[in-house]
């Protein structure tokens, strides 16, 4: 059994897809409200997204910079380790945690938290809590 009419089937699909393919890709848009934005390829450092780069902005939360600043320097003076605790008191839990509202690392009032553990919630979480419990202890 012969089949004649595959070769011009075959032909025009391989036309068609050659047409597909041949279609200029077109670069992904990426909007966002903000007002300035940057990210890079952490590896190659390559600049994948730009919006407004050059136009210096203030830091979220100065309290905060200034707070780890505090607290870097008493790990570096070892008045403090990662692995100390510090307790969420009341103020902490009720200002900055879960019940008012805002940034927080959601701390358990009257639990133990490490510095380390405090150190990530306020880097990462912006947390209010953490702040307040590392600025207490």
């Amino acid at each position: 059994m012969q089949l004649r009419a595959f070769p011009p089937f075959a032909s025009l699909l391989g036309l068609v897809l050659a047409l597909l393919c041949a279609v200029p890709a077109k670069a992904q848009l990426f909007e966002t409200k903000a007002a300035q934005a940057f990210m890079i390829d952490a590896d190659t450092g390559t600049v994948l997204f730009a919006k407004d780069p050059d136009k210096p902005i203030p830091p979220a939360s100065m309290a905060k910079l200034m707070t780890m600043e505090v607290v870097f320097n008493a790990l570096k003076a070892k008045r403090i380790t990662l692995d100390d605790t510090f307790v969420v008191s009341e103020n902490a839990w009720r200002t900055g945690g879960a019940p008012s509202g805002t940034s927080t690392m959601f701390a358990k009032l009257k639990s133990e938290v490490r510095v380390e553990d405090l150190i990530q919630g306020v880097t990462v979480q912006a947390a209010n809590d953490g702040c307040i419990v590392l600025a207490e202890g």
